[in-house]
């Protein structure tokens, strides 16, 4: 029998900083809940963590640690936390993620009043830029899983609604430790964070919902790291042997809900975009008020104003400032991926000596080119996916593809 309500799982697979800055927002927590507070790290980063659990203050517990051995993983991590805990739900947080004093309350009171929920997910928010690092996962045509509505304002409306999902990202999650274990815990196999869809699919499975709950809200910096292709494609294998229909494409529904579109580029990257008249709309905005300031609180309103970002990034690259002009082209690419707004972010980065900078757009050109100069690849994926949205009745996605082989003379 449980004796607490809430275990606060972190899990240290890094460095101890990161820990000791999750520790701190404990602080957080709500003081009319009895919790514990857990910490699994490897013995390399043990003696710090403990250090920094001395510095802490006015944690609302004592915290627990429990040390990891080889191979040391996040999904391992947070397995080993949850077997030492003592609640009725846990809550997982990676290290360097801090709670805000909207985090938990929310989450658990949506379990405690929806039996049929199986995870319940904060808005998790890059503290730096405050935009969204995820309000939870997507999947496109091509079933690659993307956070949904990244680097929107988290203020945008569209952000700002409760949803029921097909997964979500482990940091953040909050469940009950019953189905946590019903669920087999996280399988420590993935190499590339695939574990969470396993997990997701396991709670869906047992009809359980999974919610995103935007009134909750968790910052966590963007710590993706690099996969390698073999990884991918094992893991890939191995999540479609043990969650094969799972999980199916939604992204551009969600695109359609909120009034925008849905498209792809020459190279098969499918992304959102404003309609024709919601963009000329904007543009007639902005000419009643043609100046920096609008354009920049136009883009905030409608993060997928195209205008805008060529708008105020050629207005910053006059005025010789480039550092704000590389952050502007990096959103404008992330949110378009068009080889010529590559080829800006290139340019720009090379004028504000962001050598880093220049390397990823250039890295990604690269890439794009690899990927043109063997068209029959391309063919065969478009085909693909039209085949299916045809049988699947997805006539969106259907006459996306097959506009793009007509394009190429193949329909």
């Amino acid at each position: 029998m449980t004796s607490k309500t809430l275990s606060i799982l972190i899990s240290c697979t890094g460095s101890a900083e990161a820990a000791a800055l999750s520790l701190a927002s404990c602080v957080n927590l709500p003081h009319n809940i009895e919790c514990e507070i857990i910490i699994a790290a490897s013995g390399e980063v043990l003696p710090a963590v403990s250090a920094s659990i001395k510095k802490a203050k006015q944690l609302p517990a004592s915290p627990k640690l429990v040390e990891l051995t080889a191979p040391i993983n996040t999904a391992q991590s947070f397995n080993c936390a949850a077997d030492a805990a003592d609640s009725e739900f846990l809550f997982f947080l990676e290290a360097g993620a801090q709670l805000t004093a909207e985090t938990i309350t929310p989450l658990l009171t949506h379990l405690a009043e929806t039996p049929s929920a199986g995870i319940a997910a904060p808005l998790i928010i890059c503290p730096e830029s405050g935009r969204v690092q995820s309000c939870g996962t997507t999947f496109t045509p091509a079933l690659q899983a993307q956070p949904l509505f990244a680097s929107f304002p988290s203020t945008h409306p569209a952000v700002l609604k409760q949803r029921s999902l097909q997964a979500v990202p482990a940091n953040g999650m909050l469940m009950r430790a019953e189905t946590f274990e019903c669920a087999d815990q996280l399988d420590t196999k993935y190499k590339t964070g695939m574990e969470i869809l396993d997990l997701c699919c396991s709670v869906r499975n047992d009809e359980k919902t999974i919610e995103l709950i935007p009134q909750a809200t968790l910052l966590a910096p963007d710590t993706s790291k690099p996969v390698t292709e073999d990884d991918l494609s094992i893991d890939t294998m191995r999540l479609n042997d043990r969650c094969k229909g799972c999980f199916g494409p939604d992204k551009h529904l969600f695109a359609t809900e909120e009034g925008y579109q849905f498209t792809i580029s020459p190279w098969l990257e499918s992304y959102m975009t404003l309609t024709a008249e919601r963009e000329q709309e904007l543009n007639e905005r902005m000419m009643q008020s043609p100046d920096p300031s609008t354009c920049l609180a136009l883009i905030l309103e409608e993060p997928l104003w195209q205008t805008g970002y060529v708008q105020l990034a050629a207005y910053l690259e006059s005025t010789g400032k480039f550092d704000e002009a590389c952050g502007i082209r990096l959103l404008q690419t992330f949110f378009f991926p068009m080889l010529p707004r590559y080829r800006k972010l290139a340019a720009v980065a090379e004028a504000a000596n962001n050598a880093n900078l220049l390397q990823m757009a250039n890295d990604k050109l690269e890439h794009i080119n690899t990927q043109l100069e063997d068209i029959s690849a391309l063919t065969k994926k478009a085909a693909g996916l039209a085949n299916w949205a045809r049988k699947a009745k997805e006539h969106q996605l259907q006459a996306l593809y097959e506009g793009w082989l007509t394009d190429l003379g193949l329909l």
